[in-house]
């Protein structure tokens, strides 16, 4: 059913460029207030606003396993795997990003890049360089978080992995919660982002330059580096296979183009990557029957 599931998923993505109308917020948002009001203990509130949703779709599930032949299952399986994809049409935020870029306007980029990822407003971008810099690590790391990261704990441990991989992601980045519950649920999320960065970054060997990306990934697999570092470094190397610092054209306009160039060949590794990911999960499911 997981494997159908991600088709059916995928297939709406690319119908409505984002989960859609699944994707709704609220509750959890409403949820984490009223943690707030009547719980003072911050991992207290932390793991009820993430594992109670976790255990209500647990219970849902195990109720409605046989109703209609399992089709009412695999209805809340695209439904909670759409709510648990990442938030924004990715490719159309990197477009329009790109079209600032394209023509100079750095100030019209600046803002347009506020819709990519964990880009922010305090993000220190004085310059073209710096700019390109953030947004492409901002642009990685969001396609990981979004749909690789989500895809692994879905195959894991089913829709209650991608739920509370999403809710615990959602939470170190809620205005609700205050410092203590965001740094608990970015270390959190950091444990559940070790694995699935490692395989993403292990994927972009094969979808990419193979000797220059997985002679990085293996110098730092075991590390305990930040993981959107790993990636970074892991897709610059897969692109270009690039060993050391990078070297950027000293020319402005040829900067751009560089930057522009870096970036769809970027979005074009991850797309590999993505159907890279299914073919192995359809060879495992074949393989499986």
């Amino acid at each position: 059913m997981e494997f159908l599931t991600l088709l059916i998923a995928l297939g709406l993505l690319q119908l409505w460029g984002s989960g859609g109308p699944f994707q709704q917020d609220s509750w959890f948002h409403n949820g984490t207030k009223t943690c707030l009001k009547i719980i003072d203990y911050p991992p207290l509130r932390l793991l009820l606003a993430v594992g109670l949703p976790c255990l209500l779709l647990l219970i849902i599930l195990s109720l409605v396993d046989s109703w209609l032949f399992g089709l009412f299952s695999l209805c809340i399986f695209v439904a909670v795997l759409l709510f648990s994809l990442g938030r924004g049409d990715f490719s159309e935020n990197l477009r329009s990003y790109l079209n600032s870029w394209n023509h100079g306007n750095l100030e019209s980029a600046y803002q347009k890049a506020q819709s990519i990822g964990d880009f922010e407003q305090g993000d220190n971008c004085d310059d073209h360089i710096a700019l390109h810099e953030h947004i492409r690590s901002a642009y990685l790391y969001e396609g990981f978080e979004r749909w690789f990261a989500v895809i692994f704990w879905f195959l894991l441990l089913g829709p209650v992995g991608a739920l509370g991989y999403r809710l615990s992601y959602m939470s170190a980045r809620s205005d609700e919660f205050g410092d203590d519950e965001k740094q608990l649920a970015l270390r959190f999320v950091h444990y559940l982002d070790w694995v699935p960065a490692r395989l993403l970054s292990l994927t972009f060997s094969l979808t990419g330059n193979f000797v220059g990306c997985f002679n990085r990934c293996w110098q730092s697999i075991w590390d305990n580096q930040p993981i959107r570092e790993l990636i970074e470094t892991s897709a610059l190397a897969a692109i270009d296979g690039s060993k050391g610092k990078q070297v950027y054209p000293e020319d402005k306009e040829h900067f751009i183009e560089y930057a522009r160039e870096e970036l769809l060949a970027l979005q074009g590794l991850i797309s590999r990557s993505v159907i890279c990911w299914l073919a192995i999960i359809a060879i495992l499911v074949l393989f499986s029957v």
